[in-house]
């Protein structure tokens, strides 16, 4: 080839083919985003309906869920502690496939509510119960809840960081998993549904709640919009926008067409939902989680007493204010 060129030549070729691409997306997400106030006009009123789509979009093995599904589950006494004992648990909620979590368990005669107290991104139950000492951002988000006199169960989700020399990676997995008809999110939330059904089977769970942060926040949003028998739920530092914050794990085809963080808390309804951001959260934009708040008042034409909404002055962390979690438990307590 005779003709040569320097290489940022065709940079402006380039920047303009990436350009159009990313004005392509805002257009269609505008377009969509209309299309979905349409789709949603009637969450409240046939919420099982849509809670089946959601499910449906998440994936394999949630279409496939059964409450009779009872996994064996192993337990591994770690401790006694005042008033509770702790174990270390296994469940294999699929062939193969082992759930492991950490079992607070009351020391009591009475059922008493089940609390799963879920951590975030490169976060264990180990971590998040102090464990090595400080709980970092949780926290004692599981102390805390611990401490309200309710059975709390902990389970690890495909979110470590390397301290424990287990490599993986997770936006793969999911990738493998979304080429057979699964997500992640779907098998982690089966995962956490089996186990529910377990502690259902159980003379000491009484009912069912939530407490999560950040990726923990996003499966106690998730997984409560699919189980109803979740009670109450406390979601932190995780409610926003879909269309402002990507990772390959919170996307499925088509989503922005049917559902965003908003519609997604309106499955919960008429359950209880408490959902918290922080004023300086490094990591999503309390602004977008208050104008996706805004929808819900929408599409609730401001009947909202099944849920509130918190903007606390904090960062990437557990709220340290207790109301939200007492009020949970407040709410396990009555039901």
């Amino acid at each position: 080839m005779i003709y040569k060129e320097e290489v940022l030549k065709s940079k402006d070729y380039k920047q303009n083919y990436i350009d159009g691409i990313e004005k392509l997306i805002i257009k269609r997400q505008n377009d969509l985003s209309e299309k979905r106030k349409k789709y949603a006009s009637e969450i409240l009123s046939d919420t099982e309906r849509y809670r089946q789509d959601f499910i449906h979009l998440l994936g394999w093995p949630l279409t496939e869920y059964k409450e009779n599904i009872i996994p064996t589950v192993k337990k591994t006494k770690l401790s006694d502690e005042n008033g509770y004992s702790v174990y270390r648990t296994e469940a294999e909620v699929l062939p193969g496939v082992v759930l492991t979590g950490l079992l607070y368990k009351m020391r009591c005669k009475e059922k008493r509510p089940l609390v799963i107290v879920q951590h975030g991104g490169e976060g264990t139950p180990e971590l998040i119960s102090g464990f090595y000492g400080s709980t970092h951002n949780y926290h004692d988000m599981l102390e805390r809840t611990v401490k309200s006199g309710v059975h709390v169960f902990a389970p690890q989700l495909l979110l470590w960081n390397k301290n424990y020399e287990v490599e993986y990676n997770r936006e793969v997995t999911d990738a493998k998993l979304k080429m057979i008809g699964s997500s992640i999110t779907a098998v982690e939330i089966y995962g956490l549904r089996c186990i529910m059904n377990y502690f259902e089977s159980r003379d000491y769970v009484r009912n069912f709640g939530m407490v999560g942060l950040s990726y923990g926040g996003f499966y106690t949003l998730f997984t409560s919009a699919v189980d109803k028998r979740i009670k109450a739920a406390v979601s932190c530092a995780f409610f926003n926008s879909r269309e402002r914050y990507f990772t390959s794990d919170w996307t499925w085809f088509g989503l922005s067409e049917k559902f965003d963080d908003a519609e997604i808390a309106c499955l919960t309804f008429p359950r209880k939902l408490f959902i918290e951001v922080a004023d300086k959260d490094p990591l999503f934009d309390h602004r977008f989680a208050v104008k996706s708040f805004d929808r819900i008042k929408e599409i609730c034409k401001d009947k909202t007493d099944w849920i509130k909404f918190s903007v606390f002055d904090g960062s990437h962390e557990f709220d340290k204010n207790e109301t939200f979690v007492k009020e949970m438990i407040q709410e396990l307590e009555n039901e």
